[in-house]
């Protein structure tokens, strides 16, 4: 089952599911807790009490869907506004005294939808629908007993909801970026390690070659009638320490190419969620500069899919296609109707035009986001 708004900052920073059902039981708990203090009361009025307890089912049929379903927030806020409709028309038909904790509960699905100033006005137009039924059902002095208070529990549980989102959205900010960093970091000791081998192949090759084939053309040029055992054996041995120096230069200087499979590795175990899965059998390349314009495309696919997608899973594969290399990354977020790329995927699809590459991009509702760029090697 896919966890609701108000629930999905815990989803996001890896909590276990049974935390998440807990907290939505919660609040079906305290829906029925209002059940039970009218079954103390008693009916009153059959017709009154008919009335109260269609609204109260409704209440909690709303809170189900909107605790349990992964809506499109407008249709979340529509069930909200509802839920607080029908709690301010339980008061006016015959009001129990506890209704005010059901507009509680709203208010905390509020907290991880709206921002903190329309938050606000939507607690203080449920708080005074309130404070009127109660004045219209009981009289305008029992309003400003049970107004304030739960006014005060209303807005307490809006902004326990919104610094828990906050925070969640930050521990997940803070380890894309940690994620990034490492990968970079793999990326990074590749290239240096690539140089550095070069480097010693090329002083090698450069200085200790030279001097030994000019040591061994000296000794062949001694002449022969003069030879005794041990200037031939400096002979043997000079060429084939000249051979040995460069076999150590070719196998040096041959170029592996930058593993960029394991730079990715490392930006997908860096990542609590959404879960990455990458297969790179084919991601060693030849120039560092190319592999890192397509570790930062990975990045930003992830970073999208961590901001915007609401995504359980990214796949990463990269594969070889003819003398180039194909990048796929997709998500299964929810996808969009249309496609306004933003400068991350601006920018990405410029640094790969520049190197000869290209980029493509699709995305649909419900079909999650998909990237495709290619890169000659």
């Amino acid at each position: 089952m896919a966890a609701g708004p108000c629930l999905r900052y815990l989803r996001a920073v890896g909590a276990p599911a049974d935390v998440r059902r807990l907290l939505g039981r919660a609040g079906l708990l305290a829906w029925a807790t209002v059940a039970a203090h009218a079954a103390v009361q008693g009916m009153g009025d059959p017709a009154r009490f008919a009335t109260w307890a269609g609204a109260f089912v409704a209440f909690g049929a709303l809170y189900a869907w909107v605790t349990a379903a992964d809506a499109p927030r407008a249709h979340v806020l529509a069930a909200l506004a509802a839920q607080s409709a029908c709690a301010v028309a339980m008061v006016a038909v015959q009001c129990r005294g506890w209704e005010g904790a059901l507009l509680v509960l709203v208010a905390l699905h509020l907290g991880s939808l709206l921002s903190r100033r329309a938050g606000f006005a939507w607690i203080g137009v449920q708080s005074v629908g309130l404070a009127l039924a109660v004045a219209a059902h009981w009289s305008p002095r029992s309003a400003v007993l049970l107004g304030p208070p739960y006014f005060g529990f209303q807005v307490l549980g809006f902004l326990v909801v919104e610094l828990a989102v906050r925070e969640g959205r930050a521990r997940q900010a803070l380890a894309s970026a940690h994620a990034e960093l490492l990968s970079t970091r793999e990326l990074l000791a590749e290239s240096a390690r690539l140089g550095e081998r070069l480097r010693i192949a090329r002083e090698l090759h450069d200085a200790m070659g030279h001097h030994l084939a000019a040591l061994s053309l000296n000794l062949e040029a001694v002449p022969r009638a003069g030879d005794t055992p041990a200037l031939d054996t400096a002979r043997r041995l000079t060429r084939r320490l000249l051979d040995d120096v460069e076999g150590v230069v070719n196998d040096l200087g041959h170029d592996r190419g930058v593993d960029l499979g394991q730079a990715l590795r490392s930006l997908a175990q860096e990542i609590p969620r959404p879960r990455v899965h990458v297969e790179a059998a084919a991601a060693t390349m030849s120039d560092p500069a190319r592999a890192h314009v397509l570790l930062r495309c990975c990045q930003e696919v992830v970073t999208n899919a961590v901001k915007h997608a609401d995504a359980a899973n990214v796949w990463i594969s990269i594969r070889s296609a003819g003398g180039a290399l194909e990048l796929t990354a997709r998500d299964d977020g929810g996808g969009a109707a249309h496609l306004d790329p933003g400068n991350g995927l601006l920018g990405m699809r410029r640094r790969l035009e520049e190197l000869g590459g290209a980029l493509h991009l699709a995305t649909g509702p419900g079909a999650g986001f998909e990237v495709r760029a290619t890169l000659p090697r």
